[in-house]
């Protein structure tokens, strides 16, 4: 495939106009609109909607399917370029579900910043589902997801299991320091599915009670919504305890409490030989830290 065009298609995204794109490139328009012109040849799309008037450029629907596979191919020839100018630097590439990624982990990569003039790293947060497909490509060495999702060429294994109780800003009805379930105030919830097993326990426990209006997808957000003392929201104990540090939250213990929250760590069977020491040091420093 024609990498010009490609470093075409990307600039005119975004720049949105073809004057600004051309600029960034140092090449002229014409050179620019003949380089995407090949590439669209090539691929057999239209990628970008040339329609008269439009005061910006904007993607065809096939464009911007495109543009998902030229990112990735641009992200991999960054990586190849990295490869071929490093020396002898290690690579890791870590993964993680977004409450795991930031309640979890930071301790972790605390002490794994001590070598990081030895390895590059580099982390990204994805849903527990999008995490599994990224190591079947190969775009991360390793992850920790809730979910587990046994795969033949993955090695999954508990990774950690935490208690899961209520967090709130204000005092909720307790006795002996346990909340009476049929006294929380559902419609003050805030709501986040943490896992398949979750789900199932709270399907059964809010019984004939409304579901929360209130439900969250990024863990970070419970306390930009837990405005009012009368908010409450289950989480696990390790978000429990950040917020707890604040001063400002309480922790409660839930009569009939559902199963732990367990986070599961995978990794492939045969990773890249670059990684291969990468992660026998992440693995020395999670046993430093969780252990």
């Amino acid at each position: 495939m024609d990498t010009l065009g490609i470093e075409a298609f990307l600039s005119i995204v975004r720049h949105g106009s073809l004057t600004d794109a051309a600029s960034s490139l140092f090449i002229s328009q014409s050179t620019l609109s003949h380089r995407l012109a090949q590439l669209e040849r090539e691929v057999g799309m239209n990628l970008i909607d040339r329609g008269r008037g439009l005061r910006t450029l904007s993607l065809t629907s096939s464009g911007q399917e495109f543009l998902v596979l030229a990112r990735r191919w641009e992200a991999l020839v960054q990586e190849t370029n990295q490869i071929r100018t490093r020396t002898k630097h290690l690579t890791l590439s870590i993964g993680a579900a977004d409450s795991i990624q930031t309640y979890v982990l930071p301790a972790i990569y605390k002490e794994l910043s001590k070598c990081s003039k030895q390895i590059e790293i580099r982390i990204r947060t994805q849903q527990s589902t999008e995490l599994y497909q990224l190591l079947e490509r190969g775009e991360i060495d390793i992850a920790f997801a809730n979910l587990e999702q046994p795969m033949p060429n993955m090695l999954v294994k508990k990774f950690l299991a935490e208690q899961m109780i209520v967090i709130s800003k204000g005092k909720l009805p307790v006795a002996n320091n346990t909340l009476m379930d049929h006294e929380l105030d559902t419609s003050n919830q805030l709501f986040f599915e943490w896992n398949t097993s979750f789900r199932a326990w709270y399907d059964r426990w809010i019984g004939e009670r409304d579901y929360p209006t209130i439900r969250l997808d990024a863990a970070s957000l419970i306390e930009t919504f837990m405005d009012r003392p009368e908010k409450w929201a289950i989480v696990p104990m390790s978000l429990a305890r950040r917020y707890e540090k604040t001063g400002e939250f309480f922790m409660y213990h839930l009569e009939s409490p559902p199963p732990e929250r367990v986070c599961y760590q995978i990794q492939p069977r045969n990773p890249r030989s670059s990684a291969v020491e990468s992660l026998r040091i992440l693995d020395s420093c999670i046993h430093a830290v969780m252990h």
